[in-house]
């Protein structure tokens, strides 16, 4: 398995994947996969990856800013989707391990995840991988009309911003 920087040229591997995961019902609030330039517009320059095996896109994942604010420009936001055919094999831990090492490159000192309650499989790969569950978002939004909570999760750094 390999990582490659998401741009706008395999942009549409990153749609499909992220098709898969709303399709779900408990992975997004959103219903529409979004076009590159909201998506680009959205996530920071840096922790853009895709993961590829064998021509195979597997999986991505992608940091955004939590504030524009300048005391929290080393906080962000993971958001980490597995394609259908390839889920239970260990990529979004493989992603998540990748995004983890890259923010703490680039001095991010907190990240950040908020995942639907349903989703037990994000919340253990989260908590997994040294995020602690720091409360939930109650009724935060509507998906097909009804009412969800959001688990909030963080990650603090051990090597960055001690």
């Amino acid at each position: 398995m390999k990582i490659i920087t998401i741009n706008k040229a395999n942009f549409s591997e990153v749609q499909s994947i992220y098709h898969d995961g709303i399709a779900t019902g408990v992975a997004t609030f959103e219903t529409v996969v979004p076009d590159w330039e909201y998506w680009n517009n959205n996530h920071l320059p840096i922790g853009r990856i895709l993961a590829i095996k064998d021509d195979q896109f597997l999986g991505w994942a992608a940091l955004s800013a939590v504030s524009k604010r300048k005391v929290y420009s080393g906080v962000a936001e993971v958001s980490i989707y597995v394609s259908k055919h390839f889920r239970g094999q260990k990529i979004g831990d493989f992603l998540l391990k990748k995004i983890i090492k890259i923010s703490e490159q680039h001095n991010i000192w907190t990240l950040q995840a908020g995942i639907m309650r349903a989703n037990k499989a994000s919340l253990r790969l989260h908590t997994n991988n040294g995020f602690r569950i720091v409360g939930y978002k109650e009724k935060i939004g509507q998906l097909n009309g009804i009412w969800l909570d959001n688990v909030i999760l963080e990650r603090r750094s051990k090597t960055v911003g001690c």
